[in-house]
């Protein structure tokens, strides 16, 4: 059984967790914490620190020399009584680099630079990623080792996370980082399971919450690390350690945008990929949508007219509109949630009712009829064949180029006619089309008037390039 939390008051026994990384079960080491003396390096006026980088050190190519003092990413020195050597990150490059850029994706709501990149003698946070507890004259079995201190940060922190421990799992090397620097900023272990803090096994991958957490989950035999009763349940809740950092519970992202100020998380690519906008559909019709994140996607949503129809958590982001839709024009929104609790929505209008023959069918005289869908017409903003140099100029969110001029498009079926006069269905490859203007696809719709001649299929092929729209 791995170490549990420790204070500089002892070490107590652990318990198991179950590895987010495989099917495999590991135990999960609990880490130590060494109390400091509160007293970090002031604050700015603004109330954040008044340095951002957190360096992660993978002490390769031949370990990493760490020194007896106090804990000092600059000195690399530690609470040791002689000096020792860390070994090196022991899995290969792939692991490594999965773990730099799970600690980026943990750590992009704040403003904070993670770096492998040793900053030397400037100010900055560390974590060793490296070695075993026992390269450090500790007892094997410790995932990771930190300064703790209700000081509002621990300044120029050292701290560790013993990587061999971790059987190659990159969500727990990751997950363990993260809660030991986030020690140095007063923060306690927390019950949430969801989030880098706590003890409790979770399935995916752990985030920094934004919500006030109950303190807790290190309690062995009804007492905290530092020895408080225990309550709740499962005898796993406690005051928070810090309560004058972060009050009687703690809120993770609150404290660390406080410090550091508020990054900027990449948000979902999502989009709906049926039915297209303007389709002419029934009650019931599908919607099918996609979306990405490097986060990972927590959940998506349906709604219709603005109103919420169904939540899906995993893939295919398949849905059914309601049954009961009126004839009209319907707006049809998809918006997907990535790991951070960050959106992103892609919306189109479809219309209950016979698809559409002629312009004049639509319901709105901008819009044309291409494939029996009513879309924004020539001569209107973002509507078809107006220029464009990016997807958010164009009301279907498609702009495409041809290597000398770029256009707002829509899809269209090849051979079929579907395009409005002055337009042609132009082959794009992989089995699409797009009403291009001025091309002549043969069914007589398209023309050279404007254009100069009509557009070289060839020319095309070579150079075409889709650049699609991303939604807020």
């Amino acid at each position: 059984m791995f170490r549990h939390a420790a204070w500089i008051l002892g070490v107590v026994a652990g318990v198991s967790a179950t590895s987010v990384a495989s099917a495999e079960t590991i135990d999960r080491p609990r880490d130590e914490l060494h109390w400091q003396p509160p007293t970090a390096a002031p604050l700015t006026p603004a109330g954040t620190v008044p340095y951002n980088t957190i360096y992660l050190n993978s002490c390769r190519p031949n370990g990493c020399l760490v020194r007896p003092g106090n804990p000092d990413g600059r000195a690399d020195t530690w609470q040791i009584n002689s000096q020792r050597t860390l070994t090196k990150f022991p899995y290969d490059d792939a692991t490594w680099n999965a773990v730099v850029d799970c600690m980026k994706d943990t750590f992009s709501p704040f403003n904070v630079n993670i770096t492998t990149t040793d900053p030397g003698n400037a100010n900055h946070f560390e974590i060793m990623i490296a070695g075993s507890p026992t390269d450090l004259g500790m007892s094997n079995g410790i995932g990771g080792i930190s300064p703790f201190s209700c000081s509002t940060y621990i300044d120029n922190s050292l701290v560790f996370d013993f990587a061999a421990v971790w059987q190659g799992s990159v969500e727990e090397m990751c997950s363990t980082a993260a809660q030991e620097i986030a020690h140095s900023f007063a923060l306690d272990h927390t019950t949430v399971a969801s989030d880098p803090l706590t003890y409790f096994p979770y399935s995916k991958r752990r985030y920094f919450q934004s919500a006030p957490e109950q303190c807790g989950s290190d309690c062995v035999n009804g007492r905290s690390p530092s020895g408080g009763t225990c309550t709740g349940t499962n005898l796993q809740n406690h005051p928070c350690a810090c309560s004058n950092i972060t009050g009687t519970m703690q809120n993770p992202t609150a404290i660390m945008t406080g410090l550091f100020g508020v990054g900027a998380p990449v948000v979902p690519n999502v989009k709906i990929t049926k039915p297209l906008s303007g389709a002419a559909v029934q009650p019931g019709f599908s919607v099918i949508a996609t979306a990405t994140d490097v986060s990972g996607i927590d959940h998506v949503e349906l709604r219709v007219d603005s109103a919420l129809v169904l939540t899906v958590r995993t893939m295919p982001y398949v849905f059914n509109a309601p049954a009961m839709l009126t004839p009209g024009t319907h707006h049809v929104e998809v918006t997907a949630y990535n790991g951070h609790n960050v959106s992103s929505k892609n919306a189109i209008d479809v219309i209950i009712g016979q698809p559409c023959v002629k312009p004049a069918d639509c319901p709105d005289a901008t819009q044309t009829c291409v494939g029996g869908r009513c879309v924004a017409g020539p001569g209107t903003q973002g509507g078809l064949g107006s220029p464009c140099t990016m997807g958010t100029e164009c009301a279907s969110g498609n702009c495409s180029s041809d290597g000398t001029n770029s256009y707002c498009v829509e899809s269209c079926t090849l051979g079929a006619g579907e395009c409005p006069p002055s337009f042609g269905c132009l082959d794009a490859g992989n089995m699409m089309g797009l009403c291009w203007p001025g091309y002549d696809d043969g069914s007589g719709g398209g023309c050279a008037t404007g254009t100069g001649g009509p557009i070289s299929l060839g020319l095309v092929f070579a150079a075409f390039v889709m650049s699609r729209r991303r939604k807020k």
